[in-house]
């Protein structure tokens, strides 16, 4: 009877451990603080817009979530057709089957990742304001199936405009001004007590005729730290470097270098290419665009430096003649909105 009792004890105690080892399988995410999730999705396979460029971007959006894999979370988006290929390529449970209407998901979604707000997405990003009001709502319809947490602005605004630090510091190009007809200090209040922020710079932008988007101008590496593309045009960077100083007492400047390329892919939005400034900033690391030209060590370099953040080099050279790159391919998300998509790419 002792020597039953003994095999029992010793059955139940494996039985125990084996599916306490199976509850806890690792998964490709970790639901952690410390991390930020980043959402990444290729076109569909049927996106007749992108169609020449799909498989560029397949093969971009699988490289970038391998090298976040590990260091923050990622979830890549799909259609069926995409999600089967991608899963050849990367962990399942990172994968999530949802079709949106477009790659930029920067633009359409939200802003400021630890309090989220969405402004209207603008018209120049799609060409008219009911194609740009129907992304949204595609990419809200999405949201709301998996109970995102957001604000919302009447205000129109990229995300692709907003650069901060998550940390009360906030910057954007005039566009804002210029799309919803304020003043400069006017937009100034509103986004100081809108969004909670004490600090905000307003810079002129470099892209009159396109997106004038501040993040291939600007971005923080640290709380006091602030890298800008470096246009070799003295008046125009003093104009940037005035601004910031003004807004933000006692700000570190750093001059990226840049060689700016002219390839065009589409007619409306000028190429990213060369601008290392667009990178995804997390809270221990800068996911920096490099393209296999000259300026690519020294930009890692120079970053490196002057960052308590580790310089991540992802390869672009695959989707920024499109007009955007690193930081414009992904949404960023934190805390309960991160944990309900995780949960979800897993089951």
């Amino acid at each position: 009877m002792q020597s039953m009792n003994l095999f029992t004890s010793l059955f139940f105690s494996l039985f125990s451990l084996t599916s306490c080892q199976k509850d806890s399988l690792p998964y490709s995410n970790q639901i952690d603080d410390d991390k930020m999730l980043l959402v990444i999705t290729p076109p569909s396979i049927h996106n007749h817009y992108y169609a020449d460029a799909y498989d560029d971007i397949v093969a971009f959006d699988i490289a970038y979530a391998k090298h976040i894999l590990g260091k923050d979370n990622v979830i890549v988006l799909g259609d069926a057709a995409t999600i089967d290929y991608l899963k050849q390529h990367l962990p399942e449970d990172i994968l999530l089957q949802q079709n949106l209407e477009d790659i930029w998901l920067r633009d359409c979604s939200m802003v400021m990742p630890y309090a989220p707000i969405q402004f209207r997405y603008a018209a120049v990003a799609q060409g008219n304001q009911a194609d740009a009001d129907y992304v949204q709502e595609k990419f809200n319809a999405f949201a709301n199936k998996y109970k995102i947490k957001f604000s919302t602005s009447p205000y129109t605004l990229d995300g692709g405009n907003f650069v901060d630090n998550y940390n009360g510091r906030a910057i954007l190009s005039d566009r804002f001004l210029e799309d919803n007809h304020l003043t400069y200090q006017a937009a100034k209040a509103y986004l100081k007590q809108a969004l909670g922020l004490n600090e905000v710079a307003i810079i002129p932008n470099d892209d009159p005729n396109g997106l004038a988007h501040a993040d291939g101008q600007v971005m923080f590496i640290d709380n006091n730290t602030i890298a800008v593309t470096d246009y070799n045009e003295p008046a125009y960077q003093q104009l940037i470097h005035d601004e910031l100083r003004t807004a933000f007492p006692g700000i570190k400047l750093l001059k990226v270098p840049t060689i700016r390329d002219t390839t065009i892919w589409d007619a409306r939005f000028g190429s990213s290419c060369g601008v290392h400034i667009n990178s995804t900033v997390t809270k221990h690391h800068i996911y920096l665009p490099v393209f296999g030209n000259a300026t690519d060590d020294q930009a890692i370099q120079l970053i490196q430096r002057n960052s308590s953040k580790t310089v991540v080099p992802i390869d672009a050279s695959l989707v920024c003649r499109m007009g955007g790159s690193v930081r414009c391919l992904s949404w960023q998300v934190a805390g309960e909105n991160a944990k309900r998509l995780i949960e979800a790419a897993r089951q």
